[in-house]
């Protein structure tokens, strides 16, 4: 029984959630070259004033929705919220994302770069926070081992607004998506364990 109890601990722990951290990478020299050819890199360089609460992007098998509480603002050089207390929110459409890399900083109400701290929070659960000197140094990319299904972008608190440029996304070279199983499917292996050990005492005795 003690040997079916170990089993059943360590199959379990090999379907449990694992913890899919992202690689981090501090400039897109580094970051570019870890992805995959057709990726989309979007420069934000067409203006739209209007405010929307959403905007759509796409390119090649890419595509992905921007949004935030208050409206999204496309400058013409990057693409920010419209009111400084929301998050800019981008959740991925099209193909599996596991590679991302931009400039993330917060903007002022002038449109201006701002040396403060911006929060980027990956869906897979990876989370950094930089207080960039210079739009140089505000680059960070990432590659994960699962499909990142958003990014958000939180603001430090005052007239700061959370802004991004440059935006690639793609896939990560040598990695594939991982499928993490259903808690339905690690109950069904578990009984089915339980049941060849019924089978085995059976036997024995």
């Amino acid at each position: 029984m003690k040997q079916l109890l170990a089993l059943l601990t360590v199959s379990a722990s090999m379907f449990a959630a694992p913890s899919h951290a992202a690689v981090v990478y501090t400039s897109a020299a580094d970051f570019l070259p870890q992805v995959a050819a057709g990726a989309y890199t979007e420069t934000f360089s067409a203006p739209d004033f209007s405010i929307p609460p959403t905007m759509n992007f796409a390119g090649g098998a890419y595509s992905y929705t921007a949004s935030a509480t208050d409206g999204v603002w496309l400058s013409g050089s990057f693409l920010g919220t419209y009111r400084s207390t929301n998050a800019l929110a981008i959740t991925f459409t099209g193909a599996t994302v596991t590679a991302i890399g931009g400039n993330f900083f917060n903007s002022s109400n002038a449109d201006e770069f701002l040396s403060t701290m911006i929060t980027i929070a990956l869906s897979d659960g990876t989370s950094t926070s930089l207080s960039p000197l210079s739009l140089a140094d505000s680059y960070r990319g990432f590659t994960s081992l699962v499909g990142i299904a958003s990014i958000t972008l939180t603001a430090a608190t005052g007239l700061n607004f959370a802004s991004v440029d440059n935006l690639t996304i793609g896939t990560a070279i040598g990695e594939l998506p991982v499928d993490v199983p259903e808690p339905a499917s690690i109950a069904l292996l578990g009984a089915g364990l339980l049941g060849v050990g019924a089978l085995r005492r059976r036997r024995q005795s």
